[in-house]
């Protein structure tokens, strides 16, 4: 198991096998050794329920509430998705890891090749560990970011009564507000394209209505 709590004591050590830093720079780097382990495990990898908010889900992009739902449904299907193909990729990066080990452990001679091949695979073993750590915090994160969409999502139903299953009900009236709305944000910052652009659709859409009716 890479456990992520290991991230930065691993990277330092491998730091101090290369002797790649003067020991200044190696001294500073240790002393912050902590702190690095900190950011590693809090940094933001994806979004934030404040930008999945108030960001993605504008009121100008999305401006009803089932075509807020059903962007996030694409939101959770596709964070789902990319987890199950991360977990395939973690899965390959494991058996390689073996791979490397048992090779590291076969080299049993003494000369200068043999020295040089295990200095590489060790460099490969050390990659792959890294490697293994940062996707178990993407996986987290993902996961994170599963809940945040699904949480919003329990909040809309709750807000309004719609049809969750059929995402073609709700576009007519979600295309003629976002369409509307664009055409007023190109009018107020004289953004001819958007507004011709916006114009254009909203014209099929309601002489669309109009024959219906």
């Amino acid at each position: 198991m890479n456990e992520i709590t290991k991230y930065t004591k691993l990277g330092i050590n491998k730091i101090k096998d290369v002797d790649i830093l003067e020991n200044k720079d190696l001294e500073s780097i240790t002393k912050l050794s902590t702190e690095l382990q900190r950011i590693f495990e809090v940094k933001q990898i994806w979004r934030t329920e404040t930008e999945i908010r108030y960001s993605v889900l504008n009121d100008v992009s999305f401006p009803t509430t089932a075509s807020k739902y059903f962007q996030c449904v694409r939101e959770q299907d596709g964070f789902f998705s990319n987890l199950i193909q991360l977990s395939c990729e973690y899965q390959k990066t494991q058996g390689e890891l073996e791979i490397l080990e048992i090779k590291y452990d076969a080299i049993s001679e003494n000369t200068k090749l043999a020295k040089a091949q295990k200095k590489i695979i060790d460099a490969e073993i050390k990659q792959n560990k890294f490697g293994l750590m940062n996707m178990r915090l993407q996986a987290h994160d993902r996961v994170r970011e599963i809940k945040v969409w699904e949480k919003i999502k329990l909040e809309l139903i709750e807000k309004e009564d719609f049809d969750v299953n059929d995402v073609e009900k709700h576009q007519k009236e979600y295309y003629e507000k976002k369409w509307s709305e664009e055409m007023k944000i190109g009018q107020m910052t004289n953004h001819a394209d958007l507004f011709r652009h916006s114009k254009a659709n909203l014209d099929t859409l309601q002489r669309s209505n109009n024959i219906e009716s």
